[in-house]
């Protein structure tokens, strides 16, 4: 409908407009209309605590339901006269940030309603490619997800996104405290690396500055599932090293354990980096001139041994 809106004001633009008159206000009309108007909460995923103010909600805040997407809300309190706080439920069937109706009902009638922005937290596999790329803007500017972490160290990242600067927090419980890690890039892609333990991490993608647009996050604790991979030869050697892609799927059977079975090779560790394309896992092999696995990881983890943001690496012994 906003989009039918839009096509018609720009057609009067150029089609009946009067001689003399300007096109400014007929755009900013325009871009007006088209202006999302949902409440854009602080948190807004599901378990988190949320607060809305409103004058119309004076004298309606005790002893009421609160009802998020049709889906009946807990924790529900007064905070003062003009402000109600709830906890987000789950709304099924929404895997997008997404306006959702919000009502305040009070002995069976509805005496408050808008429309707020809903964002469902994503359960994201790692390790693993995915081709799911989410929308942010400055508007609407975090998205949220969940992983199941090892008592290990994590890298992150995400990229695609050109136009826009992302920053990544972690939280280790709902509603806990939100550490950002990975802070340092301005456009393009965001990485960094950070140790967790066992459990349900959440995670934060928070747009800072840029233009909106898609982005993909890529989570690793250990060598990549490829969507390509590739074998490096050099200096006589049949083979040297083997790259796995993470890409965003689908996975390739012709991965580096494919490719290198013919030969049978010891693998010596694994370098998994982040990069402006997304995670790639450098696999190390003692036959291929790189059987000392101290200098393979000092090689991956520090400047100098032809690997790539070495700082925001993994390495893996096997």
């Amino acid at each position: 409908m906003r989009l039918l809106l839009l096509i018609t004001i720009i057609f009067c633009l150029f089609g009946c407009k009067k001689k003399d008159s300007s096109n400014t206000e007929e755009l900013l009309l325009g871009l007006y209309l088209l202006q999302p108007t949902d409440l854009i909460l602080e948190l807004g995923f599901p378990g988190s605590q949320n607060k809305i103010q409103n004058g119309d909600l004076i004298g309606k805040t005790s002893g009421v339901t609160v009802k998020v997407g049709g889906v009946t809300a807990t924790g529900v309190s007064a905070v003062n006269s003009d402000t109600i706080q709830f906890t987000m439920p789950t709304i099924p069937g929404i895997t997008e940030n997404s306006a959702v109706d919000f009502a305040v009902e009070k002995d069976g009638a509805t005496v408050f309603s808008t429309k707020v922005r809903y964002r469902p937290l994503l359960s994201w596999a790692i390790n693993e490619p995915h081709a799911t790329f989410r929308y942010i803007d400055g508007r609407d500017n975090k998205n949220f997800f969940q992983i199941t972490a090892t008592t290990a160290t994590h890298v992150f990242n995400t990229f695609g996104h050109g136009g826009s600067d992302l920053d990544i927090y972690y939280f280790t419980s709902l509603n806990g405290t939100m550490i950002p890690f990975a802070e340092k890039r301005r456009t393009g892609a965001e990485f960094n690396r950070v140790a967790l333990n066992a459990g349900t991490v959440y995670i934060m993608i928070k747009h800072i500055s840029g233009f909106g647009g898609t982005y993909n996050l890529q989570v690793a604790n250990a060598g990549v599932v490829a969507s390509s991979s590739a074998k490096l030869t050099y200096n006589g050697w049949p083979f040297n090293l083997c790259y796995d892609t993470m890409g965003t799927g689908p996975a390739t059977g012709n991965n580096c354990l494919a490719q290198m079975a013919v030969y049978s090779p010891t693998r010596t560790g694994r370098c998994t980096y982040p990069g402006d394309e997304g995670l790639t896992t450098r696999n190390y092999y003692a036959e291929g001139g790189f059987a000392n696995q101290t200098t393979n990881l000092n090689g991956c983890l520090f400047p100098g041994g032809g690997s790539y943001n070495e700082a925001e690496a993994i390495f893996i012994l096997d």
